[in-house]
């Protein structure tokens, strides 16, 4: 093959063959095949972490690794970003599952990259090809396929078939209908009470986004939040839930209830260059005092802040603002984190919580997290409190706060009030 046609039809970074390749060989037996779309999970955070230069060897060892891997038992061919597709021929479906998961398991192990030891996992779409299929249809379906395996929690792989193509049509009606949400007032949020349990009193709550569409029905946030991410929409979404928050404050101000709004933030949002100066813009447009905003991120988003946004976190708490650290425990936990961070509060994930009473050795590890937080002086907070003898053994180790349906499912306005007239809440 001379040297101008090899460069057409071989990808210049991988050295594998390209999509050219692929249409020009194999597009008139594609029936012959099974097609694979494999994606490297969380390669852009690397590439964005460590450079482009980085990222293309990552791409060129993780192209060698695959090839070894695959030997003579299929063809590999570079798609597309972090993608790569995977011809095998048609074989019984035992033995592609036994395949496909011997090669995710291998591509599972670490390899180093410029001296640094990477651990990758991969999403795969796999779509079993028939008779009269066209290439294009082909790695369209198995794409498909492979959205679906990333969404349901990545390092894993999924076939195509009639339901994965219902979802595709589920996803395109939810995003054309999300992009209008905000527009026609079908967001709204509840609130969720946060006890103190010294005061005994409801003194915060949590603002949780919820969505009614006049086609799709009570749209669950497991379902609308994750393609809000997706599609960057929810960094609309999310200054619209600081503005409504805030509205709610001041509503409740001007009737004499003193209660703080925590707000979840996405890390869409912190991605956001403009993020820090239009929060400040809004909570300073609204009149509300930023005692009586906390913020809640995870770990993993906090560990991913650059240094010039880690400063403006800083200058929120020092507007007076609270950041609180959520899903403690699940993340990337440690010390250090505590230690660092401009965080005064936790949220002890309720993966713990449903341990209380049936593991011992989760209660000792909760009870260590209350103590190492009260020593550096921050407040806790336990959510997914649901019964009573959660509650009870939280109070004998001491524990801030309880969140959870014990103390009360998301509501709305009103009903904060009501439960806010009781003289005790537990």
């Amino acid at each position: 093959m001379k040297l101008r046609s090899k460069l057409h039809y071989f990808d210049r970074i991988t050295g594998l063959p390209n999509r050219q390749y692929l249409y020009k060989y194999f597009s008139k037996n594609i029936s012959e095949f099974i097609v694979i779309l494999l994606d490297i999970d969380d390669f852009k955070y690397a590439n964005g972490t460590f450079g482009h230069k980085f990222g293309d060897k990552y791409l060129k060892a993780f192209s060698i690794k695959l090839s070894k891997i695959l030997g003579e038992e299929g063809d590999v061919f570079f798609h597309n970003g972090d993608e790569f597709l995977i011809f095998l021929p048609k074989l019984e479906l035992e033995m592609i599952d036994s395949r496909i998961e011997s090669l995710l398991k291998k591509l599972q192990d670490s390899f180093k990259v410029e001296g640094r030891e990477i651990y990758n996992s991969v999403s795969m779409g796999v779509y079993i090809t028939k008779e009269n299929d066209s290439i294009d249809d082909a790695i369209r379906k198995a794409e498909a396929a492979m959205y679906i395996a990333k969404r349901k929690g990545k390092g894993q792989y999924r076939y195509f078939d009639e339901n994965v193509e219902k979802d595709i049509m589920k996803k395109i009606i939810m995003v054309n209908e999300l992009r209008k949400a905000i527009t026609r007032n079908e967001l709204y949020l509840l609130y969720q009470p946060v006890l103190d349990i010294k005061e005994n009193k409801i003194l915060e709550v949590e603002a949780l986004l919820r969505w009614k569409n006049g086609e799709l029905g009570e749209v669950s946030p497991v379902d609308f939040i994750p393609i809000a991410e997706e599609t960057g929409l929810i960094r609309e979404i999310g200054y619209w839930v600081i503005r409504k928050a805030c509205n709610q404050v001041k509503k409740w101000e001007n009737e004499n209830i003193n209660l703080k709004v925590a707000i979840n933030i996405s890390p869409n949002q912190f991605d956001d260059k403009d993020f820090f100066y239009n929060v400040k813009n809004i909570v300073t447009r609204e009149k509300v005092d930023f005692s009586k905003i906390k913020f809640e991120i995870t770990e993993t988003q906090i560990l991913k802040l650059e240094k010039r946004n880690m400063k403006r976190l800083i200058e929120l708490t020092k507007m007076g603002a609270v950041i609180s650290l959520d899903d403690f425990g699940v993340g990337y936990s440690s010390l250090k984190n505590l230690a660092f961070f401009p965080v005064s509060e936790l949220k002890i994930d309720k993966s713990f919580i449903d341990h209380i009473n049936i593991n011992k050795k989760i209660e000792k590890l909760i009870s260590s997290i209350l103590f190492v937080a009260y020593k550096m002086g921050y407040k806790v907070t336990a959510e997914g409190v649901e019964r009573k003898e959660q509650l009870d053994k939280l109070l004998e180790y001491g524990c801030n706060k309880i969140q959870g349906y014990y103390i009360g499912k998301p509501m709305t306005e009103s009903d904060i009030i009501e439960i806010l007239q009781r003289s005790t809440i537990i």
